[in-house]
């Protein structure tokens, strides 16, 4: 089976894909020297460190500074039975003003996951919650063989979530609000 048909049953999977965004030429937000491949991909290996301890399978789209196309990205979601996909970003608004953290869904099977997700991040970063929502970002919408979500770990261009973000200690208690809401879905049966 294919497609959303084949997607994870209940809660029940064994590897976690870990897209870490952007990458490469591809910088994401930015603001002078803090770029979003950065953070994105520090937090994505903080979370797979603490996913392993627990005894999880997790594949990395990206393990270093490289440019993975949005369908290769998919398609590493697409490619792997038991599992669930998450991409880890970091936000940005013109005005500087946005802050919060939000995470994405497409297709409804990966509603609940985007619920545990974005409580335990919000639990423990204590930052603003900007809630659950639906949108069509392609490795969410492409990612059709098992639930996929898109989380938003703050502002880059909020000055005082980006000065948070800069440390590590603070990417640390991002990580573990992802992992400690993959881990509460998974045992959620």
């Amino acid at each position: 089976m294919t497609g959303l048909l084949a997607m994870t049953s209940a809660h029940a999977f064994d590897t976690v894909i870990l897209d870490a965004g952007h990458g490469g030429h591809d910088r994401g937000a930015a603001i002078g020297y803090v770029y979003e491949k950065h953070l994105a991909l520090d937090t994505a290996r903080r979370v797979e460190q603490i996913l392993r301890r627990e005894g999880l399978k997790v594949v990395m789209t990206r393990s270093r500074d490289v440019f993975i196309s949005l369908p290769g990205r998919a398609a590493t979601g697409n490619r792997y039975r038991n599992a669930i996909f998450v991409s880890v970003h970091y936000n940005y608004n013109r005005s500087g003003s946005g802050n919060g953290v939000e995470t994405y869904y497409y297709h409804s099977s990966s509603r609940t996951l985007a619920s545990y997700v974005q409580a335990y991040l919000v639990q423990r970063t204590r930052m603003s919650n900007r809630g659950v929502k639906s949108a069509s970002f392609h490795v969410i919408r492409e990612t059709t063989r098992n639930p996929a979500i898109l989380v938003e770990c703050g502002f880059v261009s909020n000055s005082s979530e980006r000065a948070r973000m800069m440390t590590g200690e603070f990417r640390a208690r991002i990580a573990e609000g992802i992992a400690q809401g993959i881990l509460a879905y998974r045992r959620a049966r």
